[in-house]
């Protein structure tokens, strides 16, 4: 297919979710109350355990002393990047559920165009809330992030998102495998948050914790975005690099290794219910 065609596709599938998506209309509701449920919770984390929002053990760990907008800025990063891992999951896992698998993989698409098709509105609506969390938290709480920062960081997190889609891709062709991948991708999830960096520094965990993280492509995008954001640009270099490098990396291996998974199971037949 050429590129008309392929945004075609792109559309026609982003269409059918939004159409899904809109049919259940609290699910706004609730993605919006979210993060300030997520902001309250953080600000009265930091406040219970040091009592004030500042912490002197936090700024040794990560160099950032408010609690508050180091979790923020993590919440940010974590809701964003999920939406590769679980939305491209729970691509596979629908179509396995409706039965529908083999005849959505036989439309003439590439089947990158599918998945981004499945996330893209969850993709703009996750920025649409970020635009909206950060005036109404900035002037609330007092986020203490410059907004220029705050702009490169998003670009940041961009670069970060082609490694979090490529481990995207390597879970939905594990999922192919999986006759009940609901236990698979519950793991997948908390085993991410856990080791995303998005509540607490990286540096609290057990060494060979501290590893898996820094290999996964959340803790580093966390990282980087969040140095960038409070820091600067200049000085985040180093982080932005690695991240780099990260993406690179997961973007390979999650086109070879989704290919390979999917080829496989062609061979004994795609799975569906």
């Amino acid at each position: 297919m050429g590129v008309i065609e392929e945004l075609e596709a792109l559309k026609g599938v982003a269409r059918k979710n939004w159409k899904i998506l809109i049919s259940y209309k609290a699910w706004f509701i609730s993605d919006i109350l979210m993060g300030f449920f997520f902001a309250g919770n953080a600000l009265l984390i930091g406040l219970g355990l040091t009592g004030k929002r500042t912490s002197e053990a936090l700024a040794k760990l990560s160099g950032y002393s408010d609690y508050l907008t180091f979790a923020i800025l993590g919440f940010m990063v974590l809701t964003f990047g999920v939406t590769f891992m679980s939305g491209f999951v729970w691509s596979i896992v629908d179509e396995l559920y409706a039965g529908t698998l083999e005849s959505s993989f036989a439309a003439p698409m590439r089947r990158i165009t599918f998945f981004l098709g499945s996330i893209m509105v969850r993709l703009i609506l996750n920025l649409l809330y970020i635009g909206i969390y950060i005036p109404i938290f900035w002037i609330t709480f007092g986020l203490e992030v410059d907004l220029i920062n705050l702009l490169k960081g998003i670009v940041v997190l961009v670069i970060g998102a082609f490694g979090m889609m490529g481990l995207g891709l390597i879970a939905a062709g594990i999922v192919i495998y999986l006759k009940d991948p609901g236990p698979f991708i519950d793991i997948l999830e908390m085993l991410v948050f856990a080791l995303s960096g998005a509540m607490y520094p990286v540096k609290i965990l057990p060494k060979p914790l501290q590893i898996m993280a820094n290999l996964l492509p959340y803790a580093p995008t966390t990282e980087a975005v969040r140095k960038v954001a409070l820091v600067g640009l200049s000085k985040s270099i180093e982080e932005i690099l690695y991240l780099l490098l990260i993406s690179a990396t997961y973007s390979l291996l999650g086109v070879i290794s989704y290919r390979w998974a999917e080829r496989r199971a062609r061979e004994v037949g795609l799975k569906s219910y």
